[in-house]
């Protein structure tokens, strides 16, 4: 396909810049929220943790004071003087409990719900319940549970004045025992007394009243014995050993200050975040609206940009890169080749018979010709090689880094097929075929452009050679493309300093033997090169344009001599003026024709325009039009070399024409060629069935002569009468040969 605006990718730059800025700021602010919530759930848990520690310390204190307590007191009765007299042995009841001393106080006072005397045969001897005096009970019975090793215990700890302490479990509950054998406490009037002593025990129950009362008093909240529906594993919990048995699991509602901070502060948290979230979503949008607003000015500047660096590089119509873009990607591929050490080719590529689709069709159809043509190029070479369109239908090919000569061949032979391939267009079948000059190189040198002009010179002999094909480029063709600029540019100087010349062969009547007209021939004498063939200098000035001012040179000059001539009273009938097609085909040309004739006061008829067979090749319609219109102005028409075209017999009969020239490729051997002989014989009969008047050139024996009078040819042309001469002889030649007009023949 053929290249097209490569338009940038759209830019989300602002886009992209603030979303990513506010995400990355929304990130960060979310993280340090998420930081923030996960340190506030740290720090609270370290609360909780340190407030569970703390209440663990506060239990313990509360256990363990409550078991100094009852030590205490037991410490304050068990080694007291008369308690001893009174207790230990024989128990004093109305002291003991009538006075209160270890009555009911010790339950009301002490809440000690036990108080029992166990003499030296571990007999219960005094039992208090809850504040009560029960003489039918028995320590052993109340406590279902043996304490005989604690009351040894409690007697050997005697003499050291020291309480044996032990807890058991009570119905699930922990149950304080404190004993000790009763002392005298060191009182020097209490009288010792013989055998085991007596020994007071004391009770303290720690139900669930007395346990909760007791963490109340440091603060712990629930303080309980761990029950079924308590988690084994769920701190906080403090085990307390029991004698005899499986431990008591005490439990409690610690405060948790961290789920109090969490409770206020999380709330708080999670709305300051959705706040935020709602101001960063809302800010997003507008921000990014505008951004949006900021790339697509942006985007469109810069597809307008693409656009217009886009025109200034490639051909508007194929897409193909322009000259310019051409001339930067050939000193790229010179330079490459260079540095690799590789070849390179150029192939320019001018296509054959082009200009007639537009002429005939239109140019729409000739533009959608070129399309074609450049997608099938683009379809033959490699990704790296450029197509590109210099203009009109010329193609510029490069290829770099290519192997050899046979591989450029083979892409020129292929590029050759594809576009001598039929092309269907709006259901019209057309056909184009292409010459291709190829030029290969090292990138050594000094020029690259150097590579395009070679390249055009090999073109031009691809088309010399028959179109159609491929030509390399040789020195010979530099050396010649060199002589072709030279001699382009002296043929500037020459018309511009009016160093041409002019000369006239003349035309003599084959009858009278008189002259009947002078064919005008342009002469230029280089200063170095001497004489240059007019065969040589006229394609070069065809190709250039140079052959515009050229013939109205010959035109004004040839017109101003006849007019000369006819002022000074010599016969001339006409003067003969060849015209190039390219000159012929403006639409300028009969004004031009026109202008001439009155500018030099000539009848129309005085002049006869010669041109050759190849104007009708292309442009007939064009062509035909001008030549009926110098044709109604009375200007005399011939065509030159008749013969060597292929298209004369086809047009002769609706040609508004005069005359006709026999060229002298014929003439040459009518005189000894039987085949050239019947060949003049029918043109000059058949230009008299037409009512043409017909010419022979280059006559030069004088056999030839007597062949063509015989034959009836109306005039003579050639060196056998008279060679082409200068003005000046051209005028003592007609006076030799014609006679002085009257005024009315000259008029």
């Amino acid at each position: 396909m053929p290249l097209s605006p490569s338009y940038p990718e759209p830019l989300t730059t602002h886009q992209r810049y603030i979303r990513q800025s506010i995400m990355c700021m929304s990130g960060l602010l979310f993280g340090l929220f998420f930081i923030g919530g996960l340190a506030l759930v740290v720090v609270a848990l370290q609360l909780n943790s340190s407030s569970r520690e703390q209440t663990l310390f506060y239990v313990e204190k509360a256990v363990e004071l409550r078991s100094d307590s009852i030590m205490t007191v037991m410490g304050d009765y068990a080694f007291w003087g008369d308690a001893y007299e009174r207790m230990n042995g024989d128990i004093d009841v109305d002291w003991a409990y009538t006075r209160n001393n270890l009555g009911a106080h010790m339950f009301e006072s002490f809440e000690y719900e036990g108080l029992f005397v166990v003499n030296g045969n571990n007999i219960t001897t005094y039992a208090v319940i809850d504040g009560e005096l029960r003489q039918d009970l028995t320590l052993d019975n109340w406590l279902k549970q043996d304490v005989v090793s604690l009351l040894a215990e409690a007697r050997q700890l005697a003499e050291d004045e020291e309480v044996a302490f032990a807890v058991i479990a009570d119905q699930g509950h922990p149950m304080m025992i404190a004993t000790a054998a009763f002392t005298s406490g060191g009182d020097p009037y209490v009288k010792e007394m013989p055998g085991p002593g007596s020994v007071l025990v004391m009770v303290d129950r720690l139900g669930p009243a007395k346990l909760a009362a007791a963490g109340e008093s440091f603060g712990i909240s629930q303080l309980r014995v761990a029950n079924d529906s308590d988690d084994a594993n769920a701190p906080p919990a403090l085990r307390l050993d029991v004698m005899n048995g499986e431990p008591i699991t005490l439990r409690w509602e610690p405060p948790q200050p961290g789920d109090t901070m969490l409770m206020w502060l999380f709330p708080i948290l999670i709305l300051g975040l959705l706040v935020f979230a709602y101001i960063t979503r809302f800010n997003l949008r507008a921000t990014l609206a505008a951004a949006r607003k900021a790339d697509a000015s942006h985007n469109e500047a810069r597809r307008f940009q693409a656009e217009l660096v886009f025109q200034a590089t490639h051909d508007s119509l194929t897409g193909l890169p322009n000259r310019p873009l051409l001339e930067e990607r050939l000193k790229q591929a010179c330079l490459d080749a260079q540095q690799a050490g590789g070849h390179l080719a150029v192939m320019l590529i001018d296509l054959d018979g082009f200009k007639p689709i537009n002429d005939n069709f239109s140019h729409y159809l000739g533009d959608q010709v070129l399309v074609e043509v450049a997608k099938r190029m683009l379809a033959i070479v490699r990704p790296g090689d450029t197509v590109a369109r210099m203009g009109g239908d010329e193609f510029i090919v490069i290829l770099p880094g290519v192997a050899n000569e046979h591989a450029v061949s083979t892409i020129a032979e292929r590029l050759l097929a594809d576009i001598a391939d039929p092309y269907q267009i709006d259901t019209i079948d057309l056909r184009v075929t292409a010459s291709v000059g190829v030029v290969m190189s090292d990138g050594d040198i000094e020029q690259p452009l150097q590579l395009i002009r070679q390249a055009d010179a090999a073109m031009y002999q691809a088309k010399q050679e028959g179109r159609n094909n491929a030509s390399w480029y040789t020195r010979g063709l530099s050396q010649q493309e060199y002589e072709m600029t030279q001699l382009r540019n002296d043929l500037q100087h020459a018309i511009d300093t009016h160093a041409l010349e002019l000369h006239y062969q003349p035309q003599v009547d084959s009858g009278t033997r008189k002259v009947a007209g002078a064919e005008a021939l342009l002469r230029w004498s280089h200063p170095v090169r001497g004489p240059v063939s007019p065969a040589y200098f006229i394609p070069i000035a065809e190709t250039t344009g140079q052959i515009i001012p050229l013939t109205l040179w010959v035109l004004d000059t040839a017109c101003r001599h006849l007019r000369e001539l006819t002022d000074a009273g010599i016969a001339l009938p006409c003067i003969a003026v060849n015209i190039s097609s390219t000159h012929l085909l403006r639409a300028s040309f009969v004004p031009t024709i026109q202008a001439a004739l009155d500018k030099h006061r000539l009848r129309a008829d005085q002049l006869e325009l010669e041109i050759t067979e190849t104007v009708l090749m292309d442009h007939a319609d064009r062509a035909l039009d001008t030549l009926h219109q110098l044709k109604n102005m009375g200007v005399k028409l011939a065509i030159d070399d008749f013969g060597v075209g292929f298209s004369s017999m086809n047009y002769l009969k609706v040609l508004p024409i005069n005359k006709i020239k026999i060229d002298r490729s014929f003439i040459k051997g009518i005189d000894h060629n039987a085949q050239d002989a019947a060949i003049c014989q029918g043109i000059i009969s058949m230009a008299h069935h037409l009512n043409l008047r017909i010419t022979a050139e280059g006559v030069e024996r004088e056999g030839q002569r007597d062949f063509l009078v015989k034959n009836q040819c109306d005039e003579l042309q050639g060196y056998l009468f008279a060679k082409p001469m200068n003005f000046t002889d051209l005028c003592s030649l007609i006076n030799q040969l014609n006679p002085a007009s009257t005024d009315a023949d000259l008029i």
